[in-house]
């Protein structure tokens, strides 16, 4: 299963997008979260696809630990510096790292554009919020 972070299992109210610098703040989006706990006791393995840059990386695998709390095989993130649509950022991260390795059965995820691509990559998508930005 393959799992977005900003918008689908955390939530960044107020915080900019490209303040990496607070995602330790972020709620989390509890629904879903309990979707993916129930998904992985099912035997599902997860893998996490963010929009955000590995500057952040520390810090988002300590706030997924702390609130998603389930072993995870991966986290793929965009470099610093990559200013890329997102949809572009992860469907290479998906051709390169995730399709050689896993058969996703489904994506969560949030972002208007992104859920047309993994549609268009022949992904299922359980899209977990309005995403028209």
């Amino acid at each position: 299963m393959l799992v977005d972070v900003d918008g689908t299992v955390a939530l960044r109210g107020d915080r900019s997008p490209y303040d990496e610098s607070r995602v330790h703040l972020d709620t989390p989006n509890r629904p879903v979260i309990a979707t993916v706990r129930a998904l992985h006791a099912a035997g599902q393995r997860i893998v996490f696809c963010s929009g955000r840059t590995d500057g952040c990386r520390t810090a988002t695998e300590r706030w997924l630990g702390e609130h998603v709390a389930v072993a995870y095989e991966g986290l793929h993130m965009r470099r610093v510096g990559d200013r890329r649509k997102d949809w572009v950022v992860k469907s290479e991260l998906f051709r390169e790292h995730i399709e050689p390795r896993y058969d996703v059965l489904l994506v969560l995820d949030d972002r208007d554009q992104v859920v047309r691509a993994w549609r268009g990559l022949g992904l299922t998508v359980f899209q977990v919020a309005a995403g028209d930005f």
